[in-house]
């Protein structure tokens, strides 16, 4: 019987160690065949592949692109001013695998030596107004004794104007022609030290910079779809980070910057169009309609970019596009400012970008929710409150065949209402001092809302019978109400850790650390433990809040 048991034993542990090797082959034979198969796609890749267009350029193309190019970055590497490469057919190609044809190619200015079917080349730099301005008069003589023709547009810099003093102009390019090849250069201005700003093209800057450059250029240049421009004509804003400003290359022969990461810096300057407040106009409302802020209405202001900073940073987090919508963009659109009486911040996202996650971020950064209307799929509000009793509106935004619209709800009749859009697209704007999205066609929306008299403020504002564009679309049955309609009151506890929250806010004037809500949380356990009975729900079939913007 013990030989039998022990002999059954052996075999157990045998099955297991051939268990092992079997297992140890599979694994080794997985990875040498991934291995084979990704050194087979670089083989093809790089052996076969035109995965970069490569384009045989004319020996009269490449000596001038080549003699333009070597004179340009010399001057500018004599007068210490770094060149970032910003050219958007160049970059995406920068890393690419190149065919065997580019490899055995005699092309001595393979990279920026660009192909274009009439030689109409133009090529696209960006240089810091901080390098540049100190340096600009030597660096224009420079190039105009190497037989550049050289041309500077300007525009007003809106930087002066957020404060009341008088505007300026700032060079905003710098456009150089020789041997019909033009060289375009981007200034760069610094803007609240968290981006950058990149000043519009206007059809008359091009026709005044066509003319001007005439004398280098042949026929064909005054379209700007005939030659090889691709930059936009609009004002830009790009965050600065790494990934923007950095990565010190040399590219046939010349030492100049790419960004870090050019997938997502490719991207960030598609969608990089930027307004801004139109200061005049505010300066001449505010004269207009000059009143003096009580007490309460300054620390509303105050507080209320508080909440936005709050509200941004998570959303950000969370990769969710939101804008400026109802009340607050009515107050960026006519004074660049928070309307004073509106009471609320108001943020609109499309419904496609919804995340659970949003709720339980804003909760972690200290916004309460306080109600909820509507479903994920049908007129979605969420309403929050932060620590210094300021409102959080977010309102969802539903693709409506070419238009958009977005809920509001009736919370004692359970009678929804609609609020319809033409469709916009999302621009980048400036508003206390955040870089922040709005529609790309601020007055079409403003009016579409509040008609034509926008310009005259109405503090008594009724959100359900105001707007021009409300209409009513049905009630929440009996069965929904539950689901559509809910309000949350806070415990003590969490009543402490918005206390908490708010010291901190008093004592460094900036959104508590992780450490200190982490500590807070400790205390207001009773409270997470209920918020999160109140999320399970809602990732079924939930979405939230109350609505009131205040009044304009």
């Amino acid at each position: 019987m013990f030989i039998s048991i022990l002999f059954c034993c052996l075999r157990v542990i045998k099955m297991k160690d051939l268990t092992k090797q079997v297992f140890s082959i599979k694994v080794k034979t997985l990875i040498a065949v991934a291995c084979g198969v990704w050194f087979l796609s670089v083989l093809y890749t790089y052996a076969f592949a035109d995965t970069y267009t490569f384009h045989k350029l004319s020996k009269r193309s490449i000596d001038i692109q080549k003699e333009c190019l070597g004179q340009f970055f010399e001057i500018f590497r004599k007068n210490r001013v770094p060149l970032i490469l910003f050219d958007v057919d160049i970059l995406p190609e920068l890393f690419q695998a190149r065919p065997r044809s580019w490899h055995k190619s005699d092309h001595e200015c393979k990279t920026l030596c660009k192909y274009h079917p009439e030689n109409k080349n133009v090529i696209t730099f960006a240089i810091q107004s901080t390098k540049f301005d100190n340096k600009k008069r030597d660096v224009i003589h420079d190039l105009k004794e190497v037989g550049f023709v050289v041309h500077i547009t300007r525009a007003v810099d809106p930087r002066p104007l957020v404060h009341g003093d008088v505007y300026t102009t700032v060079p905003t390019y710098l456009w150089l022609a020789k041997n019909d090849h033009v060289i375009h250069v981007a200034i760069l201005y610094e803007r609240i030290q968290s981006y950058v700003w990149v000043g519009p093209v206007t059809d008359s800057d091009w026709k005044e910079t066509v003319d001007t450059l005439a004398p280098t250029l042949s026929d064909g240049w005054h379209s700007m779809d005939i030659i090889g421009a691709k930059f936009p004509m609009y004002a830009q804003a790009m965050d600065k980070s790494q990934r923007f400003l950095g990565l010190p290359l040399e590219i046939d022969g010349h030492k100049l910057n790419v960004p870090y990461h050019i997938r997502a810096f490719l991207e960030e300057y598609k969608n990089s169009h930027f307004i801004e407040c139109d200061h005049e106009r505010a300066r001449q409302y505010k004269l207009e309609h000059r009143t003096e802020l009580t007490q309460e209405e300054s620390k509303f202001k105050e507080d209320a970019r508080k909440v936005l900073l709050q509200a941004k940073e998570v959303l950000d987090q969370l990769e969710v596009p939101f804008f400026l919508s109802g009340a607050t963009c009515l107050g960026w659109y006519r004074q660049c400012d928070i309307i004073p009486y509106s009471k609320a911040v108001v943020f609109g996202i499309n419904a496609k970008h919804y995340n659970m996650k949003i709720m339980e971020g804003l909760h972690d950064a200290g916004l309460t929710m306080t109600h909820k209307y509507g479903k994920i799929g049908d007129s979605l509000q969420m309403f929050f409150i932060g620590p210094e009793k300021i409102k959080l509106e977010l309102s969802f935004f539903y693709d409506d065949y070419g238009n958009v619209w977005h809920g509001g709800t009736q919370e004692h009749d359970r009678r929804k209402y609609k609020f319809s859009y033409s469709w916009f697209k999302l621009c980048w704007t400036e508003f206390l001092e955040i870089k922040i999205r709005v529609p790309c066609e601020p007055a079409k929306y403003i009016e579409t809302k509040y008609g034509k008299d926008w310009m005259y403020p109405i503090k008594k504002w009724q959100w359900n019978l105001h707007p021009y564009n409300v209409e009513t679309n049905g009630k929440w049955s009996d069965a929904d109400r539950e689901v559509a309609i809910q309000v949350f009151e806070p415990t003590d506890e969490h009543r402490k850790r918005v206390d908490d929250i708010r010291e901190v806010h008093r004592r460094i004037h900036q959104r508590p650390t992780e450490e200190e809500i982490r500590l807070s949380e400790m205390r207001g356990s009773m409270y997470n433990e209920n918020y999160k009975k109140i999320i399970e729900p809602l990732m079924a079939q939930n979405a939230d809040s109350q609505q009131n913007e205040g009044e304009d």
